[in-house]
């Protein structure tokens, strides 16, 4: 108990401390380890760990009469336009707080506070087997866009959002963790995965249909899969470590995900599709996979530096066919488009069968600097040059995206002047675990993350 009430209250270093007596103590870090590799942060990356911590904070639904009171608002900041609350960026929310405690810029009763009044708000949403919409309408509660038929019951976002609120239940405990473990019993993994192929489903429209019918659908309204490698790995080990086992899914679920590879002047590695680099981070902003493997012997770390490195490889190899592209400017992502509005073909060599990638020179910002974990160098020298491009940093620091190529003002790139939760979140969280560790740990000690992993045969490597 000493060491939890240390945690809180010493800030940042007292992740350390605690990862010190966990590494001695705890059975959980000797079978799935994080081990302390401390990265002091430069000014430059301090100041955008803080502008990602802000536009969680800052940016809520304070309104106690909302039904969607305490949500972040997480989305288009900046643009003045109408958008709906997205469940994932909850997930990203949860972690700011602990993060913003730890480095001493809100309080532990205010970071307490705000998480309470987001997860009872979460718990009294319409939720489907446990799992939410998608997009939530801010003013009414109900599905976002006018309670459209368009908007999906999803599994991702629900999960992301799991992740963030299981890291606050081990952070802060109580009542957050009481809430957490509430909402985990009721999500039925099992009713979200297909029973023929194992996959699970890539979303549901459980109650009504929309405009357009996906390819498949189900009576029940589920269609697509997370077939192949992409961000989702952290669905499995969801799913598998659920409390309530009539919910709970098995080995067989992540062992049926399809593992193309591909390389680009580099490494094979497993690909994802859409060669966007969001999918090689997302689950890594969560779970510390250096020092564990599967059954396979697969690397998933080593698998998503090999990405970055291709990534990098091939913004260099083609700056003189798309300009504004560089060692400094890489890592294409789904991010906001100068053409399209938003669009998730943005990405780098190689590919999967069937897919094209969007090259008008659009490069998001957090691409290159979520790789931190796997390529240091070469993302801190990509902060410092994207710093330095005129009108790209804003409150919350770094901007979505931007293009030299694609409605520039002369040598003044087009730049999408918003900001997205998924973006600022992935930073935030990568800096963080680049630095202390702190979400990794936190969610490595969780008994329903160690569950997960240990029933998908995860070990420790030796």
């Amino acid at each position: 108990m000493f060491f939890k009430i240390a945690f809180k209250t010493l800030g940042i270093f007292s992740c350390q401390i605690l990862l010190f007596f966990s590494s001695i103590n705890g059975k959980e870090t000797d079978e799935f380890p994080v081990i302390l590799t401390a990265n002091t942060l430069s000014p430059l990356m301090e100041r955008e760990l803080r502008g990602c911590f802000d536009f969680f904070w800052n940016e809520w639904n304070d309104n106690l009469s909302s039904p969607t009171y305490g949500m972040t608002n997480g989305d288009y900041v900046g643009l003045k336009k109408y958008s709906p609350l997205a469940i994932e960026n909850q997930g990203f929310y949860f972690t700011a707080i602990i993060i913003g405690v730890e480095r001493g810029w809100i309080t532990l009763d205010e970071g307490e506070k705000r998480i309470l009044i987001t997860l009872k708000t979460l718990r009294s949403l319409k939720r489907i087997k446990g799992f939410w919409y998608h997009f939530i309408d801010q003013e009414t509660g109900k599905r976002g866009w006018k309670d459209s038929n368009n908007i999906e019951l999803s599994n991702a976002s629900a999960g992301t959002m799991l992740l963030g609120a299981l890291a606050a239940s081990e952070y802060f405990g109580g009542e957050i963790k009481k809430i957490t473990i509430e909402l985990y019993e009721e999500m039925d993994w099992k009713w979200f995965t297909n029973p023929v192929t194992k996959h699970p489903y890539l979303a549901c429209y459980p109650e009504d249909l929309p405009d357009r019918l996906p390819a498949g659908i189900t009576n029940e309204g589920m269609f697509g899969g997370w077939a192949a490698y992409a961000e989702h790995i952290f669905l499995y080990i969801l799913a598998a470590g659920s409390p309530n086992p009539d919910f709970a899914t098995g080995a067989d679920s992540y062992y049926a995900m399809k593992t193309y590879q591909g390389k680009y002047k580099g490494e094979k590695f497993v690909i994802c599709g859409t060669g966007s680099a969001f999918t090689y981070q997302w689950t890594h902003a969560f779970i510390d996979f250096r020092n564990i493997r599967d059954k396979l012997g697969r690397d998933w770390f080593l698998n998503s530096r090999h990405a970055a490195l291709a990534a990098r490889q091939y913004a260099i190899d083609n700056a003189e066919r798309i300009k504004g592209l560089g060692p400094d400017s890489w890592g294409m992502s789904a991010c906001i488009s100068p053409s399209t509005g938003y669009s998730g073909h943005y990405g780098s060599l190689p590919i999967g069968a069937g897919y094209n990638l969007l090259e008008d020179g659009t490069v998001a910002t957090y691409g290159a600097l979520s790789f931190l974990p796997f390529t240091p160098q070469a993302s801190i020298s990509a902060l410092k040059h994207m710093y330095g491009i005129p009108g790209l940093v804003g409150k919350y620091g770094l901007y979505d995206a931007y293009s030299y190529a694609t409605k520039a003002n002369g040598n003044n790139p087009w730049i999408a002047k918003s900001y997205l939760g998924i973006d600022k979140g992935l930073v935030l969280l990568m800096f963080e675990n680049y630095s202390t560790q702190l979400i990794w740990k936190l969610l490595h000690q969780n008994q329903y993350i160690r569950k997960g992993l240990r029933r998908i045969e995860f070990s420790k490597s030796s």
